[in-house]
Formats: structure tokens, sequence, C-alpha cells
């Protein structure tokens, strides 16, 4: 007998898996969705492992199958085990973040009125007739449906009363799919062209104007066309297409069309630009990972540390053109889905027609659409946020992450709870693929692993493209000003000398000045102009905040509040 350890779309206390019997002769293999019985419930399950031998005496059997083809690749089942161990996750919730959008369904409860109970010789309860008088007017409902609509403390009692005086039942029934493949009508030629142009004479004979028109543009659009587009090419109603079917001289079918975010935009081809000696530096070593990924010499990991405008995308593109050349596939992560459209812009024009786009942004539709072309394998790069690193990418060879110390990169608001750069550099482990950090301000973590050799440390020091003299241009001056000094030499303004002169210089130049003011509260610091102590959280070691309607200090990590002292306790 074979059995079947299963991740259930229940809440469970630890990550684990349930055990199942396997129907006889069923096609169920590692990585497929099932339905479960999950006590008196059904529920929805991943197949994790296919096993002879069962760790407990008695099993229930699997329900049915969803799906026969595998919806999560051993790889991923791998990931998914790692993320559910690593952040403490149910088995089932860290498969999720790989299925198909909209994939999650349950079961719901149905009560409905029994029309043949003898109600007038039961004896009710005000409640009890409330609800009975509720389920008359509505016929069968949704059990949460009915607990909005009376919001009574004791429902639950009521109707496992009625339910035991034969006035209601309970059934259960699956919840509708919420995304489905989107469908439309579309219509052509049932015909040949000789006939279909004989009939046109007839139906102008006839008067049948829209219907001659609309033929007339079937002959030349010979694969057919959608109704939708015909009929507003020709003016034609669908009424007249409808007309023309019921003929037999064209067909109305329904066609499956992909729902693409990308199919208003154009992308026109461009040329790679000249490398910078230290790009081509960089690149050299990538290239020759990516050519060799058997070299174990060297870790598969790098971090791109250049600064603005050093030219890193385009070592990423590189390495997306030499993965696809050794008949891989790679996915792009950034950090917001702001950036994503510039960068859709820029790959999209090196890879035309093989780029997908995964974010949250997305309609549902898009989603469903855009997950399952990607497993086809029709892309040859995913670019997207966090979650685009658990797309189902086949034959992935490189992962690239841009600006990898982001917090974006942290999903901190519903469980699982991940890192997605922690996740990629597992993924990459799992598919012995490459992977590419890059950032002007590397994570300190990311860096420390660089420095220690963990990671291969790639610099781009220097901007691309030259100015009129030739030189590379250098990025805005930063100056650091000790207000303790300015306070010393007589300057109690909260600007600094330096500061003052500059906003002075750009005004008599007629040019504008931005000041950032990032804070909350009167005052973001308190700071003793005597020695310079700053007052901070005796927690956290933040700067407490001055606010002056409450006249506190208050920590804006974990809400330490003192009041605001008259004399500084250091000196």
């Amino acid at each position: 007998m074979k059995y079947a350890e299963v991740a259930v779309n229940a809440p469970t206390a630890w990550p684990r898996t349930f055990t199942y019997t396997l129907p006889p002769d069923s096609p169920i293999a590692i990585g497929c969705a099932v339905w479960i019985p999950f006590g008196p419930r059904l529920l929805q399950g991943i197949v994790f492992n296919l096993t002879d031998h069962s760790p407990v005496e008695e099993t229930k059997e699997i329900a049915e199958v969803i799906d026969p083809h595998p919806l999560l690749s051993e790889h991923q089942l791998e990931l998914a085990k790692w993320i559910a161990e690593y952040y403490l996750s149910p088995y089932f919730e860290a498969a999720s973040l790989m299925l198909p959008p909209g994939f999650e369904r349950r079961t719901i409860t149905l009560i409905e009125p029994v029309s043949d109970a003898p109600a007038e010789t039961i004896e009710l309860t005000p409640e009890q007739k409330k609800v009975m008088n509720f389920l008359q007017k509505s016929g069968c409902v949704d059990a949460r449906q009915l607990k909005k609509k009376l919001p009574e403390k004791r429902i639950n009692p009521i109707i496992k009363q009625l339910v035991a005086k034969g006035l209601i039942k309970k059934s259960t029934a699956l919840q509708q799919e919420r995304i489905k493949p989107k469908e439309i009508l579309h219509i052509r030629l049932a015909v040949d062209r000789s006939e279909a142009e004989s009939q046109i004479a007839s139906l102008e004979k006839k008067r049948a104007l829209r219907q001659a028109d609309l033929l007339r543009f079937l002959i030349i659009e010979v694969d057919g066309i959608p109704l939708s587009e015909a009929v507003k090419q020709t003016g034609a109603t669908q009424n007249a297409a409808r007309s023309l079917q019921k003929k037999g001289l064209v067909t109305i079918e329904k066609i499956e069309v992909s729902r693409d975010p990308l199919a208003h935009r154009s992308f026109p081809s461009v040329s790679p630009p000249e490398l910078t000696p230290d790009q081509k530096a960089a690149w050299a070593q990538i290239q020759e990972k990516l050519r060799d990924i058997s070299l174990k010499s060297k870790s598969s990991v790098f971090l791109l540390h250049g600064i603005t405008g050093s030219g890193k995308t385009e070592i990423y593109l590189r390495a997306l053109e030499e993965t696809i050349a050794q008949e891989k596939k790679a996915i792009v992560l950034v950090p917001e889905i702001a950036l994503t459209p510039q960068t859709i812009a820029r790959f999209a024009s090196r890879f035309p027609n093989r780029v997908a786009v995964l974010h949250s942004k997305l309609s549902p539709g898009e989603q469903f659409d855009e997950w399952h072309r990607i497993r086809e394998g029709e892309f040859d790069v995913v670019i997207g946020s966090r979650s685009a690193i658990f797309a189902p990418q086949p034959d992935l060879g490189l992962i690239v992450i841009d600006e990898e110390h982001e917090w974006t990169y942290k999903q901190h608001d519903k469980i699982p709870l991940y890192h997605a750069r922690k996740a990629a550099l597992k993924l990459a482990e799992l598919t012995d693929s490459v992977v590419v950090l890059g950032s002007a301000t590397p994570d300190i973590e990311s860096y420390h692993h660089a420095q220690r050799g963990d990671y291969q440390l790639l610099e781009l020091p220097e901007r691309v493209g030259e100015t009129n003299n030739g030189m590379f241009p250098v990025l805005p001056q930063v100056v650091l000003v000790d207000l303790r000094q300015e306070l010393k030499d007589g300057n109690r303004s909260i600007f600094s000398r330096s500061l003052t002169r500059a906003i002075n210089e750009a005004l008599a130049a007629k040019e504008q000045i931005i000041l950032f003011l990032n804070r909350r509260g009167a005052a973001s610091f308190v700071q003793c102009r005597d020695c310079g102590h700053v007052m901070s959280c005796r927690r956290c070691e933040m700067t407490l905040t001055h606010h002056h309607q409450e006249d506190e200090l208050i920590c804006h990590l974990c809400n330490y509040r003192i009041p605001t002292p008259t004399s500084c306790p250091k000196c």
C-alpha cells in the first residue's frame, strides 16, 4: 500500500505533514495538489512525499486529485520545507508562496431549511424563530453569511439545536474558483472562400447588409478574429453573427487568451554599450562562473558593489544574455513595484517578448496567466518584486537581486515571514544557479560574507560616461558639519554657516533648494550644547524625539518616554 505525506491547508503549530492512503491506481505524484479529509472538513493539500510505510496505524484516504500534474517541482518543495523550518511556518503556508494565484480554496458550510419539516408542531425560542424565518426567506445560505446577517452571540448552538430538531440541515461545498483562464468568443469562416462570396450576393439581395459586411470581412481574416473586434470593425451586431452561425456560414467558439500586462507597450531594440574597464573586470568573473558552474573553487554568489551610475544594470543584462546562451533561464528581483516599469523597459528592449512580469499590482487574472506561461517555459527572464523569487521558472540558471540591501525584500506583514534574499540563496543552492547581488550600499551582512570570502566581491568604483573634459563625472559632494563647533564659534542658528552660505549662493543664482527634514515630533533629537551629549533610549539606544505638546522625549522604536530634562545628565 502506498502512502502520501501531505501538507494541509489548516493552521498547525509546527511545520509538519499528515499521512494519507493513496487511492487505488492513483496518478498522484510528489508536488500534486489534492483534496483530503481533515476532521469533518475537506481541505486542500500538497503531496510532499510518497512512501511505502505509514508512521500511524490508521490513515484516511485522499479524497480527490485537484490536478494530476505536479504543481510544484522537487526543488520548490525543498525550498518550501526550508522556509517552513527556518521561519517556523506551516508547510502549506510556505508552499502557497509558489502555488498559482487563486489556487487556495476552502470548503464552506451551507445551511438550508428542511422543506417537509413540521415546524408548526415544534416549540421554538424567539432566537430559533428568527433564524428559521431568515432561512425560509433566503433558502440555502453560507453559514458565514448567516452569522453576518444575524449577529447573535449564540448562533452556533442555535444552528445545532435546529439541526437536532430536524428543521434545518447542514452540507459542505467547495468555494468557487476565484480566478479562471480568460475566454473570449472567436469567429471564423465555416465554409470555403468561393461559397462565402456567393452567399454575400444572396444576403445583399435579402437586404441583410450587416451579415454581408461581416461575411466579407471574415473572408480577409482567414484565421478568424475575436467576435468583439469583428463587430467593431464592421459595424455589425452579435445578432448578425449568430444569424450567420445558424446558416452554417461561420463558427463562433470560446477560446482561451492570455492577459498580458505588457501587451499595450512596445520596446524598441537597443544595442549593448561598450563596457568600462571596471565593468569588463567584473563581467569576466561572472561570465566564467556562468559558463562553468562546476567551478567549486569559488562561490557562485557575487556581490556587485557599484556606486550609483556605475553600470550595474549592464552587468545584469550581460549575465542574462550568457545565461540564455547556456539554455538556462533567470529571475530578476527589484525592491519596489514602482521600479519595475523602468526596469522592464530596459530588459524588454534587450530581450523582446521574452520577459515576464510578476508583482502584486497586476490584476489577479494577469498574475494567473503570467504564472502559467512562466511554468510552460515561455519566458527567459522573470522580473518582479520579492514574491517573484517563487515563480515556477524552469531550468533556472541565474538570480539577480538589484538593490539587495533594501528592507522591502523582507515579508513582515503575513505568514510565512521570509527574506527574499535568503530564499534566493537557498533556491540557487538547490538549482546550481549563479546569484548576483547588486547595491551601491550593500547590506552589512552581505558585505561581511564578501569580506570573509563566502561571496565574490566585485567593485565598480566609477560612474559610466564621460564629460566634456574627458573626466568621469563625480558623485555629489557630501559634507558633515559638527554643530558643536558651530556653537563654540558663536553660530546659534539651526543652520551651519556652510549651509547658510550655500543657500544664499543658490538663491542669488536664481536656483532652487530642497531641505529634507525626516522626523516626527518637534525635534528629532535633544543635544547638550556644551558637551554634545544626545539623549537616547536606555533600551534601544535610539535618539529620543522631543514632542512639544506632551513636553516629553519619546523613543519611536519602543515607545520609551521621559519628561524633557532641564539639565544635561552627562555634564
